[in-house]
Parts: C-alpha cells; sequence; structure tokens
C-alpha cells in the first residue's frame, strides 16, 4: 500500500516538472533588455562620459583621486579609528613622546586596507613609532581601482596619565 502512495505523489511530480522544463528555451545572461530603461532615465551614455572625465578632473585636485564619496568616508573613518587607537601609544609604551605630529598612511585600493604608515616627527625613530604604524595597518577600506594613496593626518599622543594602568601594574 505504501508503495502504491508514493507512486500516486510521484507521477504528478515527475509530470509537473517535465511541463515546467519544457516550455521556452533557457534565457542567457544579457537577453533581457531592460537595463536600458533605468540608465537612460539617469543620463545618455554620452553625457556621462563627458562629467565622468570633469569628474575624476575634479576629485584629482582634490587628492581624492577618482574615488567615490563611499570610499572616501570609509577612508576618514580608517584614520579616525587609527588615530584613536594610536593615541594610547603614549600609555603602552615606555618613555614614549607626546604631543602631535603627521603620519602618511598609505591605502592599497587592490587590497581595501592600510598596507603602510610612514611615522614624521617627533615619533620617527622612537619606540612609539612600531605603535603608530600598528595602529593603522590592516584597516579595512572599500576596494579602489589605481595606485596605493598616501593620506596625510595628523596623530595625537596625549601625556600619560598619573594613574596609568600601565604604572600601577608593576607594583609588588
Amino acid at each position: 500500500m505504501s508503495q502504491q502512495h508514493s507512486t500516486r505523489v510521484l507521477v504528478p511530480l515527475l509530470i509537473l516538472a517535465a511541463t515546467a522544463c519544457s516550455g521556452a528555451k533557457p534565457k542567457q545572461a544579457g537577453e533581457d533588455y531592460n537595463f536600458d530603461q533605468a540608465f537612460s532615465e539617469e543620463s545618455p551614455p554620452a553625457e556621462a562620459d563627458t562629467s565622468g572625465a570633469e569628474a575624476s578632473a575634479t576629485e584629482a585636485t582634490d587628492g581624492g583621486g577618482g574615488l567615490n564619496a563611499d570610499q572616501k568616508k570609509q577612508m576618514e573613518i580608517a584614520l579616525r579609528r587609527g588615530g584613536e587607537k594610536a593615541a594610547n601609544c603614549s600609555e603602552v609604551v615606555p618613555n614614549a613622546p607626546t604631543g602631535e605630529g603627521e603620519v602618511k598612511v598609505v591605502f592599497d585600493g587592490q587590497k581595501g586596507r592600510v598596507t603602510d604608515v610612514l611615522v614624521g616627527p617627533p615619533f620617527a625613530g622612537t619606540p612609539a613609532e612600531a605603535c603608530v604604524k600598528r595602529a593603522f595597518v590592516g584597516e579595512i577600506v572599500l576596494p579602489f581601482d589605481g595606485d596605493p594613496l598616501e593620506v596625510p593626518y595628523t596623530v595625537k599622543l596625549p601625556p600619560k596619565k598619573s594613574g596609568s594602568a600601565a604604572s600601577s601594574t608593576k607594583a609588588p
């Protein structure tokens, strides 16, 4: 009885599957041309070429290098986060200089992350240099086309707090 029941269920399913598959031929990618309507409402292709050239020239003078708004925002966030992490270097590195200094953060668009940091005075050549580099390297951004970008950023290392955790942990 169970075999008859399974046959009764299987036969209609097979018929349904056969009719569903035998309808029209399969469509290939790009056969639907409904995307032209959405594109033509925004701007014609000829205008997009000229405005794109003007926009990239404007962004190149701004130092953006053809980055869109989201990519710029992500870079700003990565710089801010790296700066916040670097501000802790004066607490964790013994004899670290304090104050403000400029670093150049290298963003690699192919990898979508910070790959290098060039540390300037007063932190260059001090034990704090490696800490500042570690604060920025590895921050993730949206990938972009082109050569790596070198972006300047001012890092602030505040003076050590009098009751810092680094000095109080060495108590006997």
